[in-house]
């Protein structure tokens, strides 16, 4: 009997990781907005600058973190970052300023989910799948959403029963116990590490996959991609949707909210938007492994697009039904989407130090976005303008991957 693939052990681990990371520090921190508030006298825009700083700290930590992956595989960083991100949720207990707030967020919870979440996440999947690359990190990015769908129930029950300083304490130990144990176990550096090839192959014989041999054989260095003309049009892409998927997602409750929707009804529209997220993240890594990944990464954005389309339409039962399973699936496939883009457009053996360098200006793009909702809706009265320039917007990402071109090797564009 066949052993199974130990590619698939990476994926499970990754959508550990990527459940808990996205989990923990995005999701339920609308949980933790009302308490922190409550209890400092904090605005709510003074509250969210401590998540924009997770964000922006973190893409000055990227790049680092690249590298680190490149060279020693995931599990160092990973290891080193759920260390960081539980000792950040175990101080958070003890926080009394706003000052000291920002300085957990900025310096101790941002390094600690830059180096456990995505970014070396995506790296090992990709290292170890090129055939079925896109079906493995749809696996495996499902647990962004999943992260929403446990954690967001479980803070909330741990803050009622608990109390908020409480429920960081508990959540520190959730990564420790739920993120080190399979990093250290089971995360492996590439394939060839184990004597093994990607997607299982046995080894390059003829009539093997030529997308196989050709990667295996090629690969950018992040100074080659940068100075490529795809590299900035992905980052545009990404970071023009990334940046609108943000506000939206932030936004999206007080939007409903203002269109009289009672608060419990509109959370569990943000949360089913979530649950969709899972089967789009599965979704479209089946698709990428059947049809070109140009034309998936256009469906994905046209269907954003047309999810805030059916957002801003008149609130009706059916209206926010569409907009959940429209814009939730394709959500899902932004994060599937990016990582397999740039292992196609560069390898393999660089991907980590090229997505650091794509990071930081993804991150910075998201973390202006988020207040910018805020602020037209302050001025206008409105969310309508902000949510009519983030489909704009996502046209324009559109347009990004229409421009992109085949490329021949490292160093220059076909």
């Amino acid at each position: 009997m066949r052993t199974p693939f130990y590619g698939w052990t990476i994926v499970a681990v990754a959508f550990v990781t990527h459940c808990i990371t996205t989990g923990i520090v995005f999701y339920s921190f609308g949980v933790f907005l009302q308490p922190l508030t409550a209890e400092f006298g904090w605005t709510r825009a003074e509250a969210s600058v401590g998540f924009s700083l997770v964000s922006l700290c973190g893409a000055m930590y990227s790049p680092i973190i690249g590298r680190v992956v490149d060279r020693r595989g995931a599990r160092p960083a990973q290891l080193a970052g759920a260390t960081a991100m539980a000792l950040g949720f175990a101080l958070m207990q003890h926080v009394q300023s706003l000052a000291g707030f920002y300085l957990l967020m900025g310096a101790i919870v941002s390094f600690g989910a830059t180096g456990l979440g995505g970014l070396p996440s995506n790296a090992a999947v990709a290292r170890w799948f090129i055939r079925r690359r896109g079906q493995a990190l749809g696996l495996a990015t499902a647990g962004i959403s999943m992260g929403g769908v446990i954690f967001v129930p479980l803070t909330q029950w741990l803050v009622e029963q608990q109390g908020w300083r409480s429920a960081f304490g508990w959540l520190s130990l959730v990564i420790l116990a739920g993120a080190v144990p399979p990093v250290a176990l089971f995360m492996r550096r590439s394939p060839e590490a184990m004597g093994l090839r990607p997607d299982g192959e046995a080894a390059p014989v003829p009539g093997a996959d030529p997308r196989i041999i050709a990667e295996i054989e090629r690969s950018w260095s992040a100074a080659q991609a940068v100075r490529s003309r795809n590299f900035w049009l992905i980052t545009a892409a990404f970071s023009l949707t990334s940046a609108g998927l943000s506000a939206t997602l932030l936004h999206e409750i007080a939007f409903l909210t203002d269109r009289g929707l009672p608060l419990r009804q509109a959370a569990w529209v943000l949360g089913a938007t979530a649950g969709v997220g899972v089967v789009g993240k599965l979704g479209f890594g089946a698709l990428l492994d059947r049809f070109g990944q140009r034309r998936i990464l256009l469906l994905c954005f046209a269907l954003q697009a047309l999810g805030i389309g059916l957002l801003v339409a008149p609130t009706s039962l059916a209206s926010l039904s569409a907009f959940v399973i429209v814009y939730g699936f394709a959500m899902g496939g932004n994060a599937t989407l990016w990582a397999t883009v740039v292992a196609t457009a560069f390898g393999r053996l660089h991907y980590g130090a090229i997505s650091g360098w794509m990071t930081p200006v993804i991150v910075v793009t998201q973390a202006l976005a988020i207040p910018l909702a805020g602020a037209v809706r302050d001025l206008s009265g409105s969310y309508v303008p902000a949510f009519a320039a983030i489909a704009v917007a996502t046209l324009l990402a559109m347009a990004c991957v229409a421009a992109l071109s085949p490329q021949a090797g490292p160093g220059r564009d076909a």
